[in-house]
């Protein structure tokens, strides 16, 4: 009897969370990824990848419309607005290749970049597909709908 009711309550909080823990939908306008959607492991290089050691070596704060604000070691020229919600986010050395599987931490922050307050924003990274030196960085409102947002993502090795 216990043991029914333990997986009925797991049950339900699962049936009552689940959407709300579940990603929001990808926007269609911009595509991180190859053409076709087919994507292909993107594993470091043999004896490449470094341990990570939790020090923030490139910062970037980056305006909604996908200028650069201020930054450590952020590449302003490869630095861009993609879509409604879609940026990269591009670094110079000691940045060149900014991927996950070299050993990347990636830490992205809604933030107004002055005073004041901001409505529910969600923003969240991935490897840039094609670019080595950046982030793909996507906001979301709280509609789960894309938004434009201003954020500070910094990188740490």
């Amino acid at each position: 009897m216990l043991r029914t009711r333990f997986a009925y309550l797991l049950l339900s909080s699962a049936l009552i969370c689940g959407p709300a823990l579940s990603a929001p939908p990808a926007p269609a306008a911009a595509v991180n990824g190859p053409p076709g959607g087919m994507l292909k492991a993107m594993a470091a290089p043999a004896g490449s990848a470094s341990s990570n050691h939790g020090h923030f070596v490139c910062t970037a704060a980056i305006h909604s419309n996908g200028s650069v604000y201020s930054g450590e070691y952020v590449n302003g020229g490869q630095t861009m607005h993609l879509a409604t919600g879609q940026y990269q986010v591009a670094f110079n050395a000691p940045c060149p290749d900014v991927r996950i599987a070299l050993g990347w931490f990636r830490v992205v922050q809604p933030d107004t970049l002055t005073i004041g307050t901001l409505p529910a924003v969600t923003c969240i990274t991935a490897d840039r597909y094609g670019v080595a030196s950046a982030v793909w960085v996507e906001c979301y409102g709280q509609n789960g709908q894309p938004m434009d947002a201003s954020f500070t993502l910094s990188v740490s090795r």
